[in-house]
């Protein structure tokens, strides 16, 4: 197994980034599809796997005409909001309706555009898949979300409304709520799992195939740990700020704050000496937030890295850890706040460097001829386009 490296540095990103920021503002926004294939050129070119580079293809031509789509939808719902608040409801429905083909439509434009060692990558996913994944599902997902507090306001107003409570509800009610909360947890696992599925299965390199097998139950058993550690993090947290708050003002201090809420200037009296631990406890809630992301993110992409293949040669793996992802985002974040976002361009760099760096691709299993094989597959593919449509193939593959 092989390492992925970064080469790229914070001060040459800086200068990339500057400029498109700069050119960003003096065009009106017109210039972000060419600042947004820089930076990616840039990632791209930077990131090598036994001295073959990645290559980002794409144009700003090309992402304009998207863009300029993007920019008159955004105005025309701001403009149809004035006027009809129906109305712009209407668009964001349709909008909403259309993500899955937009998510589709962005996988095949992006995996086109890029390219390992004059080889380029594909998708041919389906557009049903799509829906199915990005649409139905989540929709599915939202209503066994808002099932319980949506069923808890309606029954809950009828039965205390009734003197004679039916001895079922008791027994009932708890039940049907935990069916509905591990049917939410099921079904956030089985949406997880089938777009990592989608995508990595949809993927192409030359005409290789990404193949990975994955298992809800793996993802629900990643959440049920995420949920738990989140309930160690915060529980350790509220408990220390319980104890700071009864340091600090005591039990008559606590009563006072409480019995004065609907006095604005006792309120601002008696929680000014507490500005401090609040101020703390939503950094202490930003921070553990982080952790408890980083544990998710690197539990999810080592179990799909380890299950995926390519043409049923190349394996993969991360060695990505909880602690070192939460180490940098936090800095990052610490590092972005102080310098008032001029950390921007190191803080992105550092972030790129340790995804890639700890992506790993088996190249001992004659990966060398492997990517010899499908470059000249690549070219006979080209070739055979070529001729059947007749345009420069080097445009599109």
């Amino acid at each position: 197994m092989k390492a992925l490296n970064f080469e790229g540095r914070g001060s040459e990103y800086f200068k990339i980034w500057i400029v498109n920021v700069l050119l960003v503002i003096i065009t009106v926004g017109l210039y972000y599809p060419w600042a947004k294939v820089r930076n990616h050129r840039y990632f791209y070119g930077n990131t090598t796997l036994e001295g073959r580079n990645f290559e980002y293809h794409a144009t700003g031509k090309q992402l304009f005409l998207g863009f300029l789509v993007a920019m008159i939808l955004f105005i025309v719902y701001m403009v149809i909001q004035k006027i009809s608040p129906e109305g712009s409801l209407l668009i964001l429905l349709i909008l909403f309706i259309a993500i899955p083909w937009l998510i589709w439509r962005s996988l095949k434009f992006s995996m086109r555009m890029t390219s390992f060692s004059n080889v380029r990558f594909g998708f041919n996913g389906t557009l049903k898949a799509s829906y199915i994944n990005f649409f139905l599902l989540p929709m599915l997902f939202f209503l066994a979300i808002y099932a319980v507090p949506i069923g808890a306001a309606v029954l809950v107003p009828k039965l205390s409304a009734e003197t004679d409570i039916p001895s079922w509800a008791s027994i009932v009610i708890p039940i049907a709520a935990l069916f509905i909360t591990m049917m939410a947890f099921y079904m956030y696992a089985l949406i997880k799992k089938r777009n990592a599925s989608y995508v990595v299965n949809g993927s192409r390199y030359g005409q290789g195939i990404f193949e990975t097998k994955l298992e809800t139950k793996k993802f629900m058993g990643i959440l049920f740990k995420t949920i738990l550690l989140s309930s160690v993090i915060f529980g350790i947290l509220f408990l220390l700020i319980g104890a700071v708050v009864y340091g600090t003002v005591g039990v008559e201090g606590i009563m006072e704050i409480k019995n004065s809420m609907e006095d604005p200037e006792a309120v601002r009296k008696n929680i000014g000496p507490l500005m401090p631990l609040i101020i703390s406890v939503y950094g202490g809630m930003i921070l553990g937030g982080m952790f408890i992301l980083s544990y998710a993110i690197t539990r999810q992409r080592t179990y799909i890295y380890e299950n995926t293949t390519l043409d049923e040669k190349i394996t993969f793996a991360s060695t990505l850890k909880a602690k070192s992802l939460a180490w940098v985002m936090i800095t990052n974040f610490i590092l972005v706040i102080l310098t008032l976002g001029l950390a921007f361009p190191w803080a992105k760099v550092r972030l790129a460097r340790l995804m890639v760096e700890n992506t790993l691709v088996d190249t001992e299993s004659g990966f060398y001829d492997y990517v010899t094989q499908k470059q000249n597959e690549e070219s006979s593919l080209g070739e055979q386009i070529g001729d059947a449509f007749d345009v420069d193939v080097g445009l599109g593959f």
